[in-house]
C-alpha cells in the first residue's frame, strides 16, 4: 500500500498552505556546483536476490534549523496539535541529504528510520533533549530522537522511496528541536551508517526541486515494528 501523500495537497492546522511550507524547506539552502558531501551513507540493493549487489549512496550535504511553522501543513491534523507542543523549545532541525543510485537495480532509499544521537562523552541522547520536557507528548519525539516529517522529490512507499538506477532522489528529514551546542550525529539503523554533521556548513551541489513527496513517519515505525 502507497502512504505517501503528495506534499501540495497535505492538510495541517497553520495558516500557510502546503506548498509554502515545502518551498520554506527548500528555500534558502546554498547551492555551489562544484559542493562536496560533508558525509557519505550507502544502501545495498540486489536485482538477483544478493549475487549481483549495488550500492546506492546517500550523500550528506546539509544541515540547518528551521521553524516549527513550516512543517505544521505536512502533519495529519492531530500530529500537527502535538507538535505545537515543542513550540518552545525553539526551531527543528533539517537535514538534507541526496541519494545517487549508479548500478542496476531500483534501490529504496529513506530517512525516516534515521536518528539523532551524541557521545557519551556530551551526555548521550539524553543531552540532545531539551530542557523542560514535561508531558508525555514532548517526551514521545525523544525517544528516540526521528523525523517529524520526511520528504523526498519521489514518491515515498511506506518507509522509502525508489531510486532507478542512474538517477537521484533528494531526501529531506526535519527533526524535533535539540540543543544544537554538542555535537549531532545522525544514525541510520538499517543499512548501519552513522556520523557527526555540522550545522549551516557546506553547500547543495543544485537546488532542490519545490514538488517534493511527504510520507507517514508514525505509520512507517508501526510496519517496521509489526515486522
Amino acid at each position: 500500500m502507497v502512504l505517501a501523500t503528495l506534499a501540495l495537497t497535505s492538510c495541517g492546522s497553520s495558516s500557510t498552505s502546503a506548498s509554502e511550507a515545502v518551498r520554506n524547506l527548500v528555500s534558502g539552502l546554498p547551492v555551489h556546483h562544484n559542493a562536496k558531501p560533508l558525509q557519505v551513507g550507502a544502501y545495498s540493493c540486489s536485482p538477483d536476490g544478493g549475487f549481483y549487489v549495488d550500492q546506492t549512496k546517500v550523500l550528506f550535504y546539509y544541515m540547518r534549523l528551521v521553524p516549527l511553522s513550516d512543517i505544521l501543513p505536512l502533519l495529519p491534523a492531530a500530529d500537527a496539535r502535538n507538535a505545537t507542543s515543542l513550540a518552545r523549545f525553539g526551531r527543528l532541525l533539517e537535514v538534507v541529504a541526496l541519494a545517487s543510485n549508479p548500478g542496476a537495480s531500483t534501490c529504496g532509499v529513506g530517512l525516516t528510520q534515521t536518528v539523532l544521537e551524541t557521545a557519551k562523552q556530551f551526555g548521550g541522547t539524553t543531552k540532545l533533549d531539551p530542557s523542560g520536557l514535561v508531558t508525555t507528548v514532548q517526551q514521545s519525539y525523544y525517544d528516540p530522537i526521528r523525523p517529524i516529517v520526511v520528504l523526498a522529490s519521489n514518491r515515498l512507499s511506506v518507509c522509502s522511496a525508489d531510486v532507478n538506477p542512474g538517477s537521484s532522489v533528494w531526501l529531506f528529514a526535519v527533526f524535533p528541536p535539540v540543543a544544537s551546542s554538542i555535537p549531532i550525529a545522525v544514525v541510520n539503523p538499517s543499512p548501519s551508517f552513522g556520523f557527526y554533521l555540522p550545522l549551516s556548513k557546506g553547500a547543495l551541489p543544485a537546488a532542490p526541486p519545490s514538488h517534493l513527496y511527504t510520507g507517514d513517519v508514525n505509520q512507517c515505525i508501526q510496519v517496521l515494528s509489526a515486522g
